[in-house]
């Protein structure tokens, strides 16, 4: 058994200390500990308290810098499509973009089944009118006039008539047909041409 002065300590002032064992923490709690120099800067707890600043609205940043410049045919006409897309309009085809002398542009789009008319300031883009009217369709006429298609329809359904009744209509003007000479046919022809001569004179008078 070793001795017991070999492991008391020599340090009379630490046995002679009432404190030292009965509280062991000392003034520890009640201490303010100071955070290391830098210790905000690398992400310490104390770092984390403060709140960022918010960085200033900048609405410059959202445009280009040719925000400013008056608007061509081409952008007034795109800035008028994606106005109609908005409004869930199907475009059909745009037709023109004019300028007038109010720095306006003027721009006429075609949609399905109507018609969209947008007036859009070149200097601030903004719509300053529209209009959305029905598309009026325009009546084609037809190639070959009325009164033609009637004449060509009755003569067509004549030629049907008569091959249809060829043989009743043959042989009932058989007995007609067999007194015919050829002075009767000379002079049936020359009576038609008169009438048509007169009434040719006629209608140019």
């Amino acid at each position: 058994m070793a001795d017991e002065s070999e492991v008391m300590p020599d340090d009379v002032n630490m046995t002679q200390d009432p404190d030292l064992f009965s509280n062991p923490q000392g003034d520890v709690e009640g201490a303010e500990v100071a955070p290391a120099p830098g210790a905000e800067e690398q992400g310490a707890p104390g770092a984390l308290l403060e709140e960022p600043e918010e960085a200033p609205f900048e609405p410059e940043l959202f445009y280009d810098d040719e925000e400013g410049q008056p608007l061509n045919a081409e952008e007034a006409t795109i800035l008028v499509l994606h106005f109609l897309q908005r409004m869930r309009k199907r475009i059909v085809t745009p037709r023109k973009a004019v300028l007038n002398d109010d720095n306006v542009f003027v721009v006429e789009v075609d949609l399905n089944e109507e018609k969209a008319t947008i007036h859009i300031n070149a200097e601030t883009r903004e719509i300053v009118e529209y209009f959305i009217e029905p598309l009026v369709k325009e009546i084609k006429p037809l190639p070959i006039p009325i009164r033609r298609l009637a004449i060509g329809l009755a003569g067509a359904l004549s030629l049907l008539v008569v091959y249809v009744f060829q043989k009743p209509v043959l042989d009932a003007l058989s007995p007609i047909l067999s007194g015919i000479t050829s002075d009767h046919l000379i002079i049936g022809g020359a009576v038609l041409i008169a009438a048509g001569g007169v009434i040719w004179w006629r209608r140019r008078g």
